[in-house]
């Protein structure tokens, strides 16, 4: 009688590759199938069934050096990583494409209370995590997912809660902004800028943005001209960001001010120090934005101050996962109220996503998501 020989589950996921061995372009989309082995899973793991995914759109060769300066596993201090380990790496490194998933449990640890089987959930892949949130399945941590209300879709959790999370730590946690503030957005019209402006406005500032092109200015327009002002910028006349600002102002300069990497080369540090008022806030995304010692002295004599934004700090350290948790919530419930409203450009099938990649950089007025 012939043995019974388990089969092992292949599933499909996507990866971005960068450094050597890309050649030209310098990343490349690959499709692996990798095995599905029905292990158990540790303490707080969470299988979920991947139903949604928001592409990545940024930077893969800044994001292959970060992800060489984590030591590997999940880190409990970022502290505590060496700035040499990026020297062990040798070859591509790969990258996942989407980290911000939908989907419903499929499997919990031992552990898990907060969520069920069945539930249906959202959340953030962590940056050295060796998944790709383009795949049939993905395994989480307990504290980086979310019950999604049913009221609102795969594709909107997907497509809204990575942008969320770091328009939640700009404004929040790294500008201290209040109501009453004025707060000036780069790239509005993008995925993150765009829950920039929404949060800010409900939370009562004033908030500004800027636009470069026609349907940035519609979009933002869309909006509702009582929740944002839309400055219209000309390539070729960038100096005129300034002069905006005060206008809109009063002279006075806004209270923060949120950067996005799509305009880093745009406006120069010094008009954008120019644009922030007595106590002001730069917030930045730019990893080796360096500072020079009179835009320095510009930043002293406005008592302003400059903040890094890092929203995979979040998943990278175990110290704030209750914050964490809070922060996600508060987007779910504010999905759920239509008190914001994810910037969708369009949805691709999985079998899309490798083209999709590649004209991610095209895509200025939302975000683009693979949905199952």
């Amino acid at each position: 009688m012939p043995l019974d020989v388990p089969q092992t589950k292949i599933v499909k996921s996507i990866f971005v590759e960068c450094g050597k061995g890309t050649e030209t372009p310098p990343f490349r989309v690959v499709c692996e199938q990798l095995s599905d082995d029905d292990t158990t899973l540790d303490r707080h793991e969470v299988k979920v069934l991947v139903r949604a995914c928001g592409l990545t759109s940024q930077n893969f060769s800044k994001v292959q050096d970060l992800l060489k300066r984590i030591q590997g596993g999940r880190s409990h201090s970022l502290i505590s990583n060496s700035l040499t380990s990026s020297q062990q790496f040798e070859g591509p490194t790969r990258l996942s494409v989407g980290q911000d998933v939908a989907g419903i449990v499929l499997a919990i640890g031992s552990e898990v209370s907060s969520l069920n089987v069945g539930d249906e959930v959202a959340g953030m892949i962590p940056l050295d995590s060796t998944q790709s949130g383009c795949s049939e399945s993905v395994i989480f941590q307990e504290f980086d997912l979310v019950k999604k209300p049913k009221k609102v879709s795969f594709v909107d959790a997907a497509g809204c809660i990575g942008d969320a999370v770091k328009a939640y730590t700009a404004l929040c946690f790294l500008a201290r902004m209040k109501a009453g503030n004025s707060v000036l957005v780069l790239n509005g019209a993008s995925s993150f800028g765009s829950l920039c402006v929404q949060l800010a406005d409900l939370w009562g500032a004033k908030v500004l943005s800027t636009a470069t092109s026609r349907d940035e200015v519609l979009y933002l327009k869309s909006l509702g001209s009582n929740k944002v002002q839309v400055l219209e910028m000309g390539e070729s006349d960038p100096l005129s960001l300034r002069a905006a600002c005060m206008h809109e102002t009063g002279g006075l300069g806004v209270d923060v001010l949120v950067e996005s990497d799509s305009l880093s080369s745009f406006h120069s540090k010094h008009e954008m120090i120019s644009c922030l008022a007595v106590g002001g806030c730069w917030v930045t995304t730019r990893s080796n934005l360096q500072i020079d010692p009179p835009n320095s002295r510009q930043l002293y004599m406005r008592c302003a101050s400059l903040a890094y934004l890092f929203e995979q700090a979040w998943l990278l350290s175990s110290v704030q996962q209750g914050r964490h948790q809070h922060v996600l919530r508060d987007i779910m419930e504010k999905l759920s109220s239509d008190a914001i409203r994810p910037n969708i450009h369009h949805t691709v099938s999985f079998d899309e996503v490798a083209d999709a990649v590649l004209g991610l950089e095209e895509v200025k007025v939302g975000k683009v998501v693979m949905m199952v």
